[in-house]
């Protein structure tokens, strides 16, 4: 069956159109080699689209855990023990010493661990932070039912509780439970809930509020943490001007309240926000280009393999080449044949690797991997997968089409 008559189109039309015909054909010939030299090219293609939305998910995640900070937020808490500092002797009196700062409108303690808590349901191993009731605000916390704790139960070290949606919901079934009133045990004392937390999503710092029963800091230093919590401050600039001074000024009030001579390593370490969410974008984006450079080097080598494997067919069919050319086939014929084996077969390539980056991206979501669905990629991916196709397959076809006739037909 003809799929082209060349008497409703011009010559020329007529025989590209048949030549990309004939080159489906002899592709389709053998299914399994074209299969093997698609292989690289399509795990290139899924591996340029995921790397983007892996990194897309990335980024998202890292705005949405520092979404609960402003640029104006700064975090003090002990060095990471990868960075040498010394011990840390962080405490609440730190807050008096940080408030001397001229930079500086407000501190907010922090006490943070993890502890066994029950209710009569449930048993949850959930996170406790302990604060003051400037938290409310510096976190921008919402309620779904209940109220926050008030100044008088913090000054009065009152066993009351706010229960994050995360740990109302495992402790209790529902993320707004009908339980203001109740007690549940924290640890091994009682604690009345006063407030359920709404949804936030993200963090303060390194502090998952959804996961987090929030409570006056001495309750949570007298009943629950002791000794055992760790501490860190939050503090808040006075503008987003102040903030470098706020940072500089700061660690020099702490070196100096800690007593650290000069040349020492600090005990604590002070971060703004701001700087922080930049130093966290950058890792990932790092990170997504790396993996991005693994992706176009799997796609070159399969263009290497298209190479080698069109090189191979231009062998193969030398005879047939020196026939068609002394019958008249013109060089831009040949060269436009086999130029379009190998895009055939990067169309193909690219288009099962999109397909297989689908699957791939509805499977990581369904395991909960941050990834979001980047729709731009797929037409990225596929130029560069085409792209390569082109580009390799260009030096087969410009040999086959520079065969001579008789040399061609001689050969064996």
């Amino acid at each position: 069956m003809k799929y082209f008559d060349s008497q409703r189109i011009g010559k020329d039309s007529y025989v590209y159109l048949k030549t990309i015909e004939i080159a489906w054909k002899n592709l389709s010939k053998n299914k399994f080699r074209s299969f093997l030299t698609s292989l690289g090219i399509i795990i290139g293609s899924a591996t340029i689209v995921l790397v983007i939305e892996m990194g897309a998910g990335a980024k998202a995640e890292i705005e949405k855990q520092y979404s609960n900070m402003s640029v104006t937020t700064i975090l003090v808490n002990a060095p990471a023990p990868a960075e040498g500092g010394a011990a840390s002797r962080l405490n609440i009196d730190d807050v008096e010493a940080v408030m001397k700062s001229q930079y500086i409108s407000y501190a907010v303690p922090q006490l943070t661990g993890k502890v066994q808590s029950q209710s009569k349901e449930n048993i949850y191993q959930a996170g406790i932070l302990g604060s003051t009731t400037k938290l409310y605000d510096l976190a921008d916390i919402e309620l779904v039912s209940g109220r926050f704790f008030s100044k008088e139960e913090e000054d009065n070290h009152i066993k009351v509780a706010v229960l994050g949606a995360t740990v109302a919901e495992e402790l209790f079934g529902t993320a707004n439970p009908d339980v203001i009133g109740q007690e549940i045990t924290i640890g091994k004392k009682q604690f009345e809930i006063i407030g359920i937390s709404k949804y936030k999503g993200g963090s303060l710092g390194p502090i998952s509020l959804d996961d987090s029963i929030i409570m006056p800091y001495d309750s949570s230093y007298r009943y629950v943490l002791g000794v055992n919590g760790k501490f860190n401050l939050n503090l808040e600039a006075k503008d987003v001007e102040s903030v470098d001074g706020a940072v500089s000024d700061v660690s020099r009030i702490l070196r100096e309240s800690h007593s650290l001579q000069i040349g020492s390593p600090e005990d604590f370490r002070v971060r703004d926000m701001g700087t922080n969410v930049q130093a966290a974008k950058d890792s990932a984006q790092t990170m997504a280009l790396l993996l991005g450079s693994v992706g176009l080097v799997v796609l070159l080598v399969g263009g290497i393999g298209i190479m080698n494997v069109m090189s191979i067919v231009v062998k193969e069919r030398t005879k047939e080449i020196g026939i068609r050319k002394a019958i008249g086939a013109k060089k831009n014929y040949i060269l436009f044949h086999f130029l379009t084996e190998a895009v055939i077969l990067s169309i193909f390539s690219s288009f099962i690797g999109l397909i297989l980056a689908s699957a791939l991206y509805y499977l990581l979501k369904k395991y909960g991997l941050d990834i979001i669905f980047v729709w731009w990629s797929y037409g990225l991916s596929a130029m560069f997968t085409i792209g390569i196709g082109i580009f390799f397959g260009y030096y087969p076809a410009l040999k086959a089409a520079g065969l001579k006739p008789v040399d061609t037909i001689r050969y064996e």
